[in-house]
């Protein structure tokens, strides 16, 4: 058995992120053996700006639950690699409305296959487990949603301050 493994609640957020590296290596490893010059990063910013067609930066903070500044830091790659482009909103001159470029949108139906694969891996994958990681990744989040990690963390301290005085 590995050390994290014994460590197990302790070390929760460092197996998720050993989980992603996992992940990121084998999608990485993908992209490049297809021969698309394309970061395991950018997908999910990517997809919403596809999906959703002009979207604001805001937006995309919001509905992913990422921070503005790690959406501009993507988008600024994105535009970079003429993936997407934006434009100043019609209705509102502060925000910036972003769309994919013709290049992202020619990249698009070589990204499907791929991303196709990646969800029927994941599929057999979660179909084998005795517990659905999706669904207990949103069972944590929904909870992290209600009190923040830092907050119970405190609570408990205080319970502790109190159990040991």
């Amino acid at each position: 058995m590995d050390f994290m493994a014994e460590m197990a609640e302790l070390a929760l957020a460092s197996r998720l992120r050993r989980l992603s590296d996992v992940y990121w290596q084998g999608v990485t490893a993908t992209y490049r053996q297809s021969g698309l010059d394309f970061d395991v990063r950018w997908a999910t910013i990517f997809v919403l700006i596809a999906r959703q067609g002009p979207v604001a930066v805001m937006e995309i903070a919001e509905r992913l639950g990422i921070t503005h500044p790690a959406v501009i830091q993507v988008i600024n790659e994105l535009e970079k690699n003429n993936l997407i482009t934006s434009a100043k909103s019609e209705q509102d001159g502060r925000k910036r409305l972003l769309t994919l470029s013709e290049t992202g949108q020619e990249m698009l139906p070589k990204l499907q296959p791929l991303w196709d694969a990646f969800i029927a891996v994941n599929q057999e994958m979660l179909g084998k487990q005795a517990h659905n990681l999706l669904t207990s990744l949103q069972e944590m989040e929904t909870q992290l949603a209600e009190r923040t990690f830092f907050d119970r963390i405190q609570d408990q301290l205080n319970r502790n301050k109190t159990n040991y005085c």
